[in-house]
């Protein structure tokens, strides 16, 4: 803790000072909105640096020591919802402006350094206080009674995070991207400079929150209606207005990491099969199909796959592999971590859906970038409104179709000229409680149907397998062969290709249909890459 004599000295005069305790004023969605087309008028100015370089130096270790005490939070035992504040320092160097909203009028809610445990750290005698904070997160009764679990983080340029019951944090939102993943484009990241927090009554089940979004191209005013549980859904309302023109616009981006699969290769020298935050792309276009891509790494090569689409209904990135003899890791649980969907509800009727997977030589690095860019492009000074809802969850509900759950490739035996690949579709995809009397499909009609995009490219062989006994028989103490439980039907789809000598990648599509030619499973995408 930091010491602070019985007479009050300068550093405790300064933190006390920075309390703000102003009146309130009147506060709408509407003005804020004026504000930000305000703002867009203007030329950007940068948020002053005012951070004393005590809090910029602090160490890793020396910011992590830095605790908010919980039970100070904003509302603690006032309401169902609690509000924790990040300290500035380390990489957080950035401050937010907050305010508390009752009835319509705002109140600021100014840097109070009692809300923090010290830990081991001296501040030395006369640093100035931070001038606010670096974020905040929210709290509830997320899995129990006894405990109020975060489940909303808001730290950082416009990133956010969000989980469902019973998982830990794993990917990442934002308000908005611009120019991500380009080669040779330098990259802004807007901020959320300003939150205006609602004070939830005693009963309420959302959290409401407001923000305003300001960079060197964009300045714009976002509204979010939380509702944790089972699934996290938030549902987002926004409106930007471009200062100038920019490269590309995301909206609703994610970032998330991949490192390695089933698939990867080569795969990294390490005691787990698989690390990835999320390993999959599902797209539900306006027609209802689903099509499904998983993620992939390929060492120091880049990755960057456009799907142009009309009024898609959804579009999902999904950690869909939820076996933990998949990851073996403990500690960073990854066989739990979150899926989340995007469901648009304005402002996406047409547009190219991108996806970024960027070389990573470790797990610490986010290096999967999806993100919505509209057509046509924004008009500079022209205000744009766009609402979207993201549902955090752990699976998507299930489709009635067969999914895909595994894709894997390598070369056929004594074959390096030429590629195998293998596509595990399966329904339903974890094991379920049997209702009724469930059967597995008869699927002596049913065939992979594949496609290549490059015509220098064979294909040799397609079949399919049904290996849905030896995954049952896998399973410990005959588990799969329980009276109580519906184990998945799992099909196997492969096919031997042959690249020609110049084709370095290939676009490829599989997709398991009956003898009517309807479909039965999701539309499997695959980006190969030569990696030798």
């Amino acid at each position: 803790m930091i010491s602070i004599p019985k007479t009050l000295s300068a550093t405790a005069a300064l933190f006390a000072a920075s309390v703000c305790f102003s009146q309130a004023d009147a506060f709408s969605f509407d003005q804020l909105r004026a504000e930000a087309r305000a703002a867009a008028e203007k030329p950007y100015v940068p948020g002053k640096d005012d951070l004393a370089d005590f809090w910029k130096n602090l160490t890793y270790d020396q910011h992590r020591d830095i605790r908010f005490k919980m039970e100070s939070g904003l509302w603690w035992d006032q309401s169902p919802f609690s509000i924790d504040f990040f300290h500035p320092g380390w990489t957080a160097k950035k401050t937010i402006t907050l305010f508390e909203v009752i009835g319509g009028e705002s109140k600021p809610l100014g840097f109070d350094q009692t809300l923090f445990d010290y830990g081991k750290q001296t501040v030395p005698k006369g640093t100035t206080p931070p001038p606010g904070y670096a974020g905040w997160r929210a709290r509830t009764h997320l899995n129990s009674k006894d405990y109020m679990d975060e489940f909303l983080v808001f730290l950082g340029a416009s990133y956010l995070r969000a989980i469902p019951a019973g998982a830990p944090y794993g990917l990442s939102a934002r308000g908005l991207s611009i120019n991500s993943g380009l080669p040779g484009v330098p990259e802004e990241f807007p901020d959320f400079t300003k939150f205006y927090l609602e004070k939830p009554s005693k009963d309420s089940k959302t959290l409401k929150v407001w923000a305003l979004l300001d960079g060197e191209s964009v300045s714009g005013a976002y509204q979010f209606t939380i509702t944790p549980g089972v699934e996290t859904i938030m549902d987002v309302e926004a409106e930007i207005t471009l200062r100038r023109p920019v490269n590309q616009l995301g909206l609703a981006p994610f970032s998330s990491m991949f490192w390695f699969g089933e698939g990867t290769h080569p795969r990294p020298y390490d005691f787990r099969p698989e690390v990835h935050d999320s390993d999959g792309l599902l797209m539900e276009l306006e027609s209802g199909n689903l099509h499904y891509r998983p993620l992939e790494h390929t060492k120091d090569q880049f990755r960057h796959c456009v799907f142009t689409m009309e009024k898609p209904r959804s579009w999902s990135l999904l950690q869909r592999d939820r076996s933990f003899a998949s990851y073996e890791d403990v500690e960073a649980g990854y066989h739990d971590r979150p899926s989340v969907k995007v469901e648009p509800v304005k402002g996406f009727d047409h547009g190219k859906l991108h996806l970024i997977e960027m070389p990573t030589i470790d797990e610490t690095n986010d290096n999967v970038i999806l993100l919505w860019e509209p057509e046509p492009a924004l008009e500079v000074a022209k205000p744009f409104h766009f609402q979207y809802r993201l549902n955090w969850m752990r699976d998507p509900a299930p489709s009635g179709l067969f999914t895909v759950r595994a894709t894997r490739s390598g070369n056929p035996v004594q074959q390096p000229e030429q590629v195998l690949m293998a596509i595990d579709f399966a329904k339903p995809l974890q094991p379920v409680k049997k209702v009724g009397d469930p059967k597995w499909d008869d699927i002596k009609n049913f065939k992979p149907v594949v496609t290549v995009n490059q015509k220098d490219v064979k294909l040799i062989h397609v079949g399919l397998t049904d290996v849905s006994m030896p995954n049952v028989d896998n399973l410990p103490a005959g588990l799969g062969r329980s009276p109580e439980i519906h184990m998945p039907q799992v099909l196997r789809a492969f096919f031997v290709l042959e690249p020609g000598k110049d084709v370095t990648d290939i676009d490829m599509t599989c997709e398991l249909q009956d003898e009517t030619g309807k479909a039965v499973s999701e539309r499997w995408l695959y980006f190969w890459k030569k990696t030798h």
